[in-house]
């Protein structure tokens, strides 16, 4: 028993303002319980009343108008001086201590009084769950026991109030299986009124609830189980009756697989303590040998003395989720330890305080010591002047349009002052506690060495190209002399043998002015010289030039629809005719290549389609990636740069277009890419 000295009462203060539920709105759990106690207690007044400093509020009023009245008129306050027992006052004008009490002399006129007290876990009286009449009255013991058992339903649902918040997150599945329960109460509540304590029904509405439910003895006994119990340990009633919490049929073990020892179990927690326990998780096994993840509810049953003779068990198979979770940390472990081995530096921002946590890693690589703080504000100073705002447009995208990036950027070390290059990526992500706070959060690899390399690969390239230049110039200057020569003598064999030279020194003139462009690509130079063109004229020139020198293949094209494109007619031949070449060089000879050129929706679309060999998923994402080429028995006779795709992709987008693909491996490709008209 609680002694109410200053500081216990302080302490009972304490405990019932950590409910938060004074001055909270009604609410219909706690007002169909005043309603039912009323109904079984034959009084026209029931009250939940919480025992504040000065006043006694009430969550629930049934019966009375008023919300609250004065701590000095309260009977709730005398009756929380002994929290083990129910107060009863047969005639309030009888007894000393009430029959000058405004609330007895005047309205509403309380003859009759019974309270039982509302305690907590920790044994605190917060107030009580009383009945009031304005007739002298005593409750039977069967009324007695039914204000306590809803006292303490009373208790139950305050806990489940003050949990609710952290609950919330782990027990989705409790959470139905909670609605389905409110619901059978609510039935439970209609068939009291109805037929007190008729057992035919309770059974009725027990067998429907979600979760499932045993009852035992104060010896841990089984006296009682619902059918989804029955479900979930797969054993019919008559069975299960007279086996107990510890019966070796259940195989109680720890949720890490030890044998459960008897003093851990809810069920004796709750009938060595008196306690409730909550969501305690551990495994069983089914009679068919399965074993199950169980979450359980263990409720202590009490007599009107507080003497523990009995417990309610609540039981929910969380096998499913709960080898997601461990799924989902083994996931996470495995993570951490990609991004461990690949170097990675990792970092996380609250979008709404832009306050940053980053990795030792990523200070590593922002040149920052591992003990200095780093803030967005610092990391985003070490960013290039030259990328500094297209970062900071990224990472804006990635807010508002809740969109992951991947992005590339120099930075200068914040102490060495060194040029380094990263690779970043960035995504979007709300708190599940509360979704008005998102994050942002990412990683952040080293790619210097990278950049460097293609740097000089792309300086090589130009180089050599510019060099190839020079030589073909004079070797056409003294092409166009021979055939002017030849043409005076008449000579066509000559004249082919020229022809088909003339052929080759176009061809790598291509090669050339590709090289040139990678090269121009990288520096940001490539030019565009956008004129209009009807894309069905270059569409029949390439058709034309095809057919006459394209015999290997059955080229189809299919009639093109007009449309006026203001882009780099040259550039936009490039591509068609680097997609039909790569079709010609990767399909059988004698297959058929589909050309069609058709609008749809504003925009032109160029489709070319071969019977080839396809492309593997595992090349698929790098297709159009600079030097870039399959390998495999069958392209290795097939010669190339890997850099025809990489270009077509830069003068596509460069005209606000784009470009993509279809191919699965064995049953060919189809390259298109579309433009805007």
């Amino acid at each position: 028993m609680v002694d109410y000295n200053s500081m216990n009462e302080q302490k009972r203060l304490e405990a019932l303002y950590s409910y938060d539920i004074l001055d909270t709105d009604t609410e219909k759990d706690f007002d169909d319980l005043t309603a039912l106690a009323a109904a079984i207690c034959g009084t026209p007044i029931c009250l939940i009343s919480f025992v504040d400093k000065d006043r006694q509020w009430f969550k629930s009023h049934h019966g009375l108008d008023a919300r609250q009245t004065d701590r000095c008129h309260s009977f709730c306050s005398h009756a929380i001086q002994y929290p083990q027992q129910l107060m009863q006052v047969e005639d309030a004008q009888n007894d000393i201590r009430f029959r000058d009490n405004p609330l007895v002399t005047g309205s509403p006129d309380i003859r009759f009084y019974a309270g039982m007290p509302l305690l907590d876990k920790e044994g605190y009286a917060l107030g009580s769950l009383c009945v009031i009449d304005q007739r002298p009255k005593l409750l039977n013991d069967a009324q007695q026991k039914a204000l306590q058992t809803i006292a303490n339903q009373v208790v139950d649902k305050l806990l489940l109030r003050k949990n609710n918040r952290n609950l919330i997150l782990a027990n989705k599945n409790l959470s139905e299986s909670n609605k389905k329960l409110i619901a059978a109460e609510n039935s439970l509540k209609k068939a009291i009124t109805d037929l007190k304590e008729s057992k035919d029904k309770i059974q009725n509405i027990l067998d429907i609830v979600g979760e499932g439910i045993g009852i035992t003895d104060s010896a841990g006994t089984i006296i009682y189980t619902n059918k989804r119990n029955q479900e979930i340990f797969q054993l019919d009633e008559k069975s299960m009756l007279g086996l107990s919490n510890l019966s070796s049929e259940w195989n109680n073990r720890r949720s890490t697989g030890e044998s459960l020892p008897a003093d851990e179990h809810p069920i004796t927690v709750a009938l060595n303590t008196g306690n409730p326990v909550l969501d305690y998780v551990f495994l069983i096994s089914d009679q068919k040998g399965n074993s199950k993840y169980i979450r359980m509810n263990a409720m202590p049953i009490k007599d009107i003395s507080g003497k523990v003779n009995g417990a309610i068990g609540s039981f929910a198979d969380i096998t499913e989720s709960y080898l997601l979770q461990l799924k989902l940390r083994e996931s996470e472990n495995s993570l951490k330890s990609a991004i461990s081995s690949a170097n990675l530096g990792t970092w996380q921002m609250n979008v709404q305080t832009k306050e940053l946590i980053a990795s030792n890693r990523m200070k590593e690589l922002f040149d920052f010591y591992p003990e200095e703080p780093m803030s967005f504000e610092a990391a985003v100073g070490q960013v290039a002047e030259s990328h500094r705002q297209e970062v900071m447009d990224i990472i804006t995208s990635s807010i508002s349009k809740d969109k992951a990036n991947e992005f590339e950027f120099p930075i200068v070390g914040y102490h060495d002052k060194k040029l380094r290059w990263v690779c970043a990526t960035v995504q979007t992500y709300k708190n599940p506690g509360d979704l008005n706070i998102s994050y942002l959060s990412g990683t952040v690899a080293d790619i210097t060495e990278r950049k460097i390399d293609e740097q000089r690969r792309t300086d090589f390239v130009g180089m050599v190209s510019h060099e190839l230049k020079n030589p073909l110039t004079a070797i056409n200057l003294y092409l166009q002399l021979l055939s002017r020569s030849i043409n005076k003598n008449n000579d066509p064999l000559l004249a082919d043998k020229i022809s088909k030279i003339d052929n080759q020194v176009k061809r790598m003139e291509n090669l050339i002015n590709g090289f040139l462009d990678v090269a121009r690509l990288g520096e940001g130079k490539i030019r565009l010289e956008k004129s209009e063109f009807n894309i069905a004229d270059l569409i029949k020139v390439n058709e034309e030039e095809c057919l006459n020198m394209i015999s290997s293949h059955r080229l189809v094209f299919e009639p093109a629809e007009s449309a006026l494109l203001k882009a780099d007619r040259n550039k936009i031949e490039q591509v068609v005719i680097n997609f039909i070449n790569n079709a010609v060089k990767y399909s059988p000879h004698n297959t058929i290549i589909n050309i069609r050129c058709f609008t749809k929706d504003g925009y032109v679309y160029i489709t070319v389609k071969d019977q080839g060999m396809g492309i593997a998923i595992k090349d698929q994402p790098f297709i159009f990636d600079r030097f870039y080429r399959v390998e495999n028995d069958a392209v290795k006779s097939k010669k190339g740069f890997g850099l025809g795709l990489y270009i077509c992709k830069e003068i596509i987008e460069r005209h606000n277009g784009q470009i993509g693909f279809e191919s699965r491996e064995g049953a060919g490709s189809k390259f298109w890419f579309r433009l805007p008209y």
